[in-house]
């Protein structure tokens, strides 16, 4: 049964908005079969899922099981769209955008010898004449890879890791690997990259991630649940994964969301208030799981995501694969650009076709998250930002590769989903405008009917493609409104396609190139262009209310519509 939660949040986000808004039950039902396993994908414990729309929240809902009891087939709570949870890899690009002020301000330098920061030298010994650098370890160029573990148990230190070669790429005669050369995915980046936090703030990793992204952010999350309030620990969900049918915990039970300290690795014997108490920021910035330990629910994940917007620094590629002389391991494809803490992703096919995605993946404890920002496309029919957040939980094994090489298939199934959310009210919108219409003669008649009762007319240049062309066409069916553009037009949708045909209306009135859709023409009974100053006032109609599109219509009308009553 679908959580009702996400439905109470997408309601208050609209009781303002400028349009009703369609039922969401589809969608409901869409993630309730994607967690039973109904389809292709196999079943998990739960999913959720949080569509932003430029600003606006349009969908936010759970499904399935937060925790299951002992016996594993009982749900002792449904999941929710709030609930907190291990969201894996995606800490990575929190840790990015924790880092930017700091590179902002001058405290770190990207392109320095991370030594700098560590207190202690850093360097791959096959290539001790090579620096590594924050931008290096960021994009995961910096030659550094994952040993067997990539954390160190308290009171160890960082520096233990690397005494272990397998935490180096090797010299290859075949192909450049030294610093800033290769690309290959690692872990052991980003507890590196805590330690440069500490190293430049004086602050333990944890703490600091909060006042600087967290708290900003009006973000009820943390590292390991550090700094995460006690109600939001209580009520956090479990990671499961699926062993002989039965859901099994595999992280973050009651005791461990509750724990005091918060929980971090550490030998046993170790007193771990005490150890806290006396820490040195920089001894062990693995201590809460850098590179995967961030507790956050999908609606925070939408407000990380959503932060890109103004992190160009972050998401700009520094790598990008070249087959034509390979540059990195892509894992069969899933990796094709990445930038400071950030992946980039071009959907294909049927897949988000052409769009630039760009945001980070987690994987663990038998999860896969995703939080991602879609970027606008105007020229494209898209004209918002859309923002995806979701995480699953409790798979059984690794689900099969979906059709884009950067999402397996229940990854797939859920950005799909967000897609038919975000964009549920537009297929629900009139599409008025006919490519095969004869539009001059309709034109023409709308002219001489103007001309015969002393009407305007009233031309809508737009396109079904067009986003806010669809949303005015639906404006206009609001029964005020119709009865103010009864009384008062003769009115003709016209399409234009992407600006490129049925051109000569617009050049009959003296415009040049077409500035947006849906651009509007009102011709008055003479033959003259009564709003030449505002043909283009509508083309974001779908963020205008009613109440201004009915202001702008009653502008040019020549009476009030008959029994109407007015528009709030």
């Amino acid at each position: 049964m679908i959580n009702r939660l996400g439905l109470a949040l997408v309601a208050s986000v609209y009781a303002g908005s400028a349009h009703a808004r369609v039922d969401r039950r589809d969608i409901d039902r869409d993630l309730e079969n994607i967690v039973a396993g109904k389809g292709e994908t196999d079943p998990v414990a739960g999913a959720a899922i949080a569509v932003y729309k430029g600003e606006r929240l349009v969908y936010a809902g759970a499904a399935g099981c937060a925790e299951y009891g002992a016996d594993g087939k009982t749900c002792a709570r449904a999941l929710t769209p709030d609930m907190k949870l291990r969201v894996a890899s995606i800490s990575k690009m929190a840790l990015a955008l924790g880092l930017k002020p700091l590179i902002d301000s001058g405290a770190v330098d990207p392109d320095a010898d991370v030594s700098r920061y560590l207190g202690w030298t850093l360097r791959n010994p096959n290539f001790p004449d090579r620096p590594i650098t924050v931008r290096q370890l960021m994009s995961h160029t910096s030659s550094i890879r994952d040993p067997e573990a990539y954390w160190v148990d308290a009171p160890g230190k960082i520096q233990s890791l690397f005494e272990d070669p397998n935490a180096f790429a090797a010299a290859d005669a075949s192909a450049r690997r030294e610093p800033g050369a290769w690309f290959e995915y690692s872990n052991l980046n980003y507890g590196v990259l805590a330690g440069v936090i500490e190293g430049a703030t004086g602050e333990r990793f944890d703490l600091y991630m909060k006042r600087a992204l967290f708290d900003p952010l009006g973000l009820d999350a943390g590292f390991n649940w550090s700094g995460v309030s006690a109600p939001a620990r209580a009520s956090g969900a479990a990671l499961h994964r699926r062993e002989d049918g039965l859901w099994r915990v595999s992280v973050d039970d009651a005791a461990m969301r509750r724990a005091d300290p918060a929980s971090f690795r550490a030998a046993d014997g170790v007193d771990r208030a005490r150890y806290l108490s006396a820490y040195k920021p920089g001894d062990n910035p693995t201590l809460f799981s850098p590179q995967g330990g961030l507790r956050a629910s999908v609606l925070d994940l939408g407000q990380i995501a959503k932060a890109l917007k103004s992190a160009d620094s972050l998401s700009a590629p520094q790598w990008r694969y070249d087959p034509a002389s390979p540059n990195g391991k892509t894992e069969e494809d899933y990796f094709a650009a990445f930038g400071m803490g950030v992946q980039t992703v071009k959907g294909s096919g049927d897949f988000y076709r052409g769009r630039t995605i760009i945001g980070h993946p987690g994987e663990a404890y038998g999860l896969y998250s995703g939080a991602w920002l879609v970027r606008a496309e105007a020229g494209a029919g898209f004209p918002d930002d859309l923002v995806i957040a979701f995480a699953a939980t409790g798979t059984e094994g690794a689900p099969a590769k979906g059709a884009h090489p950067s999402f397996n298939a229940i990854e797939e199934k859920l950005m799909r989903l967000a897609m038919r959310a975000a964009y549920a009210d537009e297929a629900a919108a009139p599409a008025p405008f006919d490519e095969k219409a004869d539009a001059r003669s309709a034109v023409e008649a709308a002219l001489a009917a103007a001309a015969k009762d002393g009407r305007n007319a009233l031309f809508i240049l737009g396109g079904n493609w067009c986003h806010d062309s669809r949303s005015l066409a639906r404006s206009l069916t609001e029964p005020a409104l119709a009865a103010l553009l009864a009384d008062n037009f003769h009115t003709v949708f016209v399409d234009v396609g992407h600006r490129d045909r049925n051109l000569w209306l617009p050049r009959r009135y003296g415009l040049g190139p077409l500035a947006g859709t849906p651009t509007i023409l009102i011709v008055g009974p003479e033959g003259a262009l009564k709003n030449a100053d505002k043909v283009f006032a509508l083309t974001s109609a779908d963020s205008q209310p009613t109440a201004a599109i009915t202001d702008y219509f009653r502008a040019y009308a020549l009476r009030a519509p008959k029994g109407a009553a007015a528009v709030d």
